[in-house]
């Protein structure tokens, strides 16, 4: 396979890869796995015996490793999907299925904290990276919710039942 194009040599590496498909977008060749796992597949510049097959996440994050590997082409496809599935492919997925865990998490924080914004009267927000705070005052009524991770706190002071049972019922529903 000396002097392959790429275009042609990524369906032919998907056949060998159970789950991937082929697919071009904006003249790039990706190899599109499941549970959004995409492959980008180039040429390395200068070597058209050589590829470079790069994992690639849904949302860039400083904190995640980049996950890539040359292979040489002239071996065919089949020997080309052999070294994707066991040197790229195992350190890609498990950091991928992390970004995604925590992305879930904070996207059920978000919607937690964007419920409780609806409730809840004059409030104030405070996020990070990992918590929000929810602070709120209605006269003598006051509160503080500090939505994390792993764990919610809850602190009610002076509120009437109603709001106290409508702020309850909203957790309750988020947490099912």
């Amino acid at each position: 396979m000396d002097g392959c194009d790429v275009n042609d040599l990524v369906p032919e590496i998907a056949r060998h890869l159970h789950g991937y498909s082929p697919e071009t977008l904006w003249g790039t060749p990706y190899l599109m796995g499941p549970d959004g796992a995409r492959l980008a597949v180039h040429q390395l510049m200068g070597r058209t015996e050589w590829i470079v097959v790069t994992g690639l996440y849904p949302v860039e994050s400083s904190d995640l490793r980049r996950h890539s590997i040359i292979v040489v082409t002239t071996r065919g496809p089949k020997h080309i999907a052999k070294k994707i599935t066991r040197r790229l492919l195992p350190k890609y997925v498990r950091d991928l299925k992390q970004q995604q865990a925590r992305t879930a998490k904070h996207t059920a924080r978000t919607d937690l904290v964007e419920t409780l914004l609806a409730l809840l009267p004059g409030h104030a927000v405070t996020a990070a990276e990992q918590e929000a705070a929810v602070r709120w005052r209605l006269g003598s009524m006051y509160g503080v919710f500090e939505v994390r991770d792993h764990a919610t706190s809850i602190e009610i002071r002076n509120a009437d039942r109603e709001l106290a049972e409508r702020v309850a019922y909203a957790i309750n529903q988020r947490a099912t």
